[in-house]
């Protein structure tokens, strides 16, 4: 059972990293790209995404845009929280927030937000921090709503903003995969959440999901599979699976980082027209 009243750490020994979890220390193995942790979404977007892309950011940096940084004000909007600690800035960027010291500094502040320190009593906690370890490599969660009731951590809510309103309709498998770490992460740390759903939300709508807590319960203790909760926003509750399903998908992640195998392409046009490395990419159908 992992320790809740101690927060993980991440230290620097020499040329080893280890993670400290109260009595317990992992060794943390040599990653891809000198990475010390992986983020939980990282794993959907390499099973149901383009790995080859997640490959290419970390080997050349990648284009923050526009949407990336309304996202990110869009969720300071939802969520009531600060999210301006990314620092990130129009253009290209390397990937710096998981190795080197930028990537111990991003960890052990998360852990300011840690789940075993969270207050159950409250109506909702904001972007609390969970960490599973598998194969002594920690990944850290960052679920963006975690519903209380009854005093116990009940529904993980993940926030999604889109410019298109098409797109409220359909949840895709690197989102559902993300929303299902969470619930199994929670599950690892001796939680027994409910459910977990995903609300999109079109950018610059009038609804705010901190101050329709109420609503979002209502639907989520229906049942209900995806539901318009008002215009421009939709609500999907999400089919979690087995937990060793997912840390099949897991193994299969970390077998890239570890360097068992080669990074996986999966073009289509759909993905690479919308990639920032397509007119390079030696797999790209988009140029």
């Amino acid at each position: 059972m992992p320790r809740l009243d101690v927060a993980p750490r991440i230290e620097l020994r020499g040329d080893s990293a280890v993670l400290q979890w109260g009595n317990e220390e992992f060794e943390i193995p040599k990653l891809k790209h000198g990475v010390l942790f992986l983020m939980s979404g990282y794993v959907g977007s390499q099973i149901h995404g383009c790995e080859y892309k997640l490959h290419l950011d970390y080997m050349r940096g990648r284009i923050v845009n526009d949407g990336i940084i309304d996202g990110l004000q869009e969720h300071s909007r939802q969520l009531g929280v600060n999210e301006e600690g990314l620092g990130l800035e129009l253009g290209w960027n390397p990937v710096l927030v998981n190795r080197g010291e930028e990537g111990i500094y991003f960890f052990n502040s998360k852990m300011n937000n840690w789940i075993g320190h969270a207050d159950f009593g409250k109506p909702f906690i904001q972007e609390a921090s969970l960490v599973i370890v598998k194969r002594n490599v920690p990944i850290l969660g960052l679920p963006d709503l975690i519903i209380n009731l009854d005093s116990r951590p009940t529904y993980i809510v993940e926030l999604k903003t889109t410019s298109n309103p098409a797109n409220l309709r359909t949840i895709r498998g690197r989102e559902a995969l993300q929303c299902e770490s969470y619930f199994h992460m929670m599950n690892y740390l001796g939680f027994k959440p409910r459910g977990a759903a995903i609300i999109k939300v079109v950018r610059g709508s009038k609804f705010r999901i901190i101050d329709n807590i109420d609503l979002i319960i209502k639907h989520l203790e229906n049942g209900e599979g995806s539901v318009q909760l008002m215009r421009y926003v939709t609500i999907h509750r999400i089919r979690v699976r087995e937990f060793n399903d997912f840390l099949r998908d897991v193994d299969y992640a970390l077998e890239y980082w570890l360097g068992l195998r080669n990074p996986k392409a999966s073009p289509n046009r759909g993905l690479c027209s919308f990639c920032e490395h397509r007119r390079y990419c030696p797999y790209s159908v988009a140029r």
